[in-house]
């Protein structure tokens, strides 16, 4: 994947009227803000999910300099991709999204053929969690609201232009820098001590 790493240029309001604390993990006034886009039957995203993600989570969320802001980017080559946002979205609900996001990059490659994308979130929630996540998404109110928070996500997407995913927008001293593929953390970190200071 190829990497791009220029300064953007509209509004720091631009994204974050779309964060759901749900999806939101870090300290609210962390130095930096990583918002990611990306998509869960994207090959690329679960290797940034479980690589440079993951060590961020553990290193510089852990120590206050970084918050991440997770965006849901359904790409429309992947026809089960909309309907697992859907699944983590509603497991969000319950406290369970991380967890439930791991599951689903892990087993892309088993529910992105059967579309069994219940059947993965069971795996990773105990019977009553399912119990509640299935509610949610047997409730209509409940589905119209992640699906009306699924198609903010995209059309913020749209107007950076997100044109791949993972996307990554790095946010912090009055910059904003869009990240392109799957990144190593020590370049993601180098960034983020950068742009903290």
């Amino acid at each position: 994947m190829r990497l791009l790493l220029l300064p953007l240029l509209f509004t720091a309001a631009a994204l974050s009227a779309m964060d759901a604390p749900e999806k939101t993990v870090g300290a609210p006034n962390a130095p930096v803000t990583l918002e990611v886009f990306s998509d869960f039957q994207c090959p690329h995203c679960a290797l940034l999910h479980f690589g440079a993600l993951k060590e961020a989570l553990g290193d510089c969320v852990a120590s206050g300099k970084v918050r991440i802001v997770y965006h849901d980017f359904p790409l429309p080559q992947h026809p089960f991709a909309r309907k697992a946002a859907q699944w983590a979205g509603a497991a969000a609900r319950i406290g369970r999204y991380e967890r439930v996001c791991d599951g689903l990059f892990r087993n892309q490659n088993t529910w992105g053929v059967t579309g069994d994308v219940e059947g993965a979130v069971a795996a990773e929630l105990s019977a009553p969690e399912m119990a509640k996540v299935r509610k949610i998404m047997a409730d209509p109110k409940a589905l119209a609201e992640i699906n009306r928070q699924i198609d903010a996500d995209l059309a913020a997407g749209n107007k950076i232009p997100v044109a791949s995913t993972p996307t990554m927008i790095m946010t912090g001293n009055g910059k904003r820098y869009p990240i392109t593929g799957d990144v190593r953390y020590d370049f993601l970190k180098q960034l983020v001590d950068r742009i903290a200071k």
